[in-house]
């Protein structure tokens, strides 16, 4: 498994007005430019007739790769990306304001990065926001959260091959920082995982958590690093229903988005806040650390489902 995550600053040359979560902003913004850069096909509605030998195709229309039949049976296959909007919410940046927000790819959609570059470049002149406001795309940095490396991939002007791969090692480095038996959860962005059919209103059970994690994970490996997790996973969620929410403050909360690909309003909606658990979590960090990075549940490309893992 291997994550690239970047940091994109863009400053704004004229006054932009943005929805109250960013992040569907960004998405939708950059799901438009990407196409204009690389897909020579129109298919709105369909599916590109060069299937993933498009960049577009194999980035937004992801197919389940040959030979593993184990994920013939799902319809949705986890996009090799997930943006992460600025924190804190806005609803307007004046004219010489920055914008930070981050971008990981996963695996293979690393060698697309040139084209992820040219879009944002694309960006520029399309515009964001209600306003179609105009920015300068000034720089993006790759970055290893869990080391604290970084190295410059674009100054505004020169695109450079610059790539710092995450590992699970780097995970699991990282998850010998937390205490074995409680830590803090703190969910940054709307957060909805299902677990036996339900959605809890407050903080997900930690079980809920594990599961959304132990599917997204792995199906992230296969799909985009091929490479497939062997592991009882029903009886790892088993385990995991021993650890305890001790504390809940988390609250539900929802936005919306208008789908141009649906033609409709959609919810963009889950938890914030945090929460503590407790009990038996020491096999479970590695896949809390890493999950910070691909975030989990429900409509993780565009943001959701972005958490902080501290010690209790």
């Amino acid at each position: 498994m291997e994550l690239y995550c970047h940091e994109v600053t863009v400053r704004f040359l004229e006054r932009a007005v943005v929805p109250p979560y960013e992040g569907s902003m960004i998405r939708g913004a950059f799901g438009r430019a990407f196409k204009e850069s690389c897909c020579p096909f129109p298919h709105e509605g369909g599916y590109c007739p060069l299937g993933e030998k498009c960049p577009y195709g194999y980035v937004f229309e992801t197919s389940p790769p040959e030979g593993m039949r184990d994920f013939s049976k799902n319809q949705q296959m986890p996009r090799p990306y997930v943006f992460e909007p600025p924190e804190g919410t806005r609803l307007e940046y004046a004219p010489g304001e920055r914008m930070r927000f981050g971008f990981t790819v996963v695996g293979r959609a690393a060698d697309y990065m040139p084209y992820f570059i040219y879009a944002f470049s694309r960006m520029e002149e399309m515009g964001v926001g209600r306003k179609r406001a105009r920015y300068s795309l000034e720089r993006i940095v790759a970055r290893n959260p869990f080391s604290g490396e970084c190295e410059e991939v674009f100054d505004g002007e020169v695109a450079r091959n610059r790539r710092l791969p995450v590992t699970w090692e780097d995970a699991a480095r990282e998850a010998e920082r937390l205490e074995g038996e409680r830590v803090r959860v703190e969910f940054l962005t709307p957060t909805q995982v299902r677990f036996r059919g339900e959605v809890a209103a407050g903080a997900p059970p930690f079980a809920a958590l594990a599961q959304a994690l132990l599917i997204r994970i792995p199906m992230l490996s296969a799909v985009h690093c091929g490479r497939l997790w062997r592991e009882d996973f029903r009886a790892r969620v088993e385990r995991a229903r021993a650890v305890r929410t001790v504390r809940d403050e988390a609250a539900w909360v929802s936005f919306r988005r208008y789908s141009s690909f649906r033609k409709r309003q959609e919810p963009l909606e889950g938890v914030v806040g945090g929460a503590e658990y407790a009990g038996p979590l020491q096999e479970f960090l590695p896949l809390l650390c890493m999950g910070q990075l691909t975030h989990a549940g429900r409509h993780a490309v565009f943001g959701l489902g972005r958490y902080r893992v501290l010690a209790a």
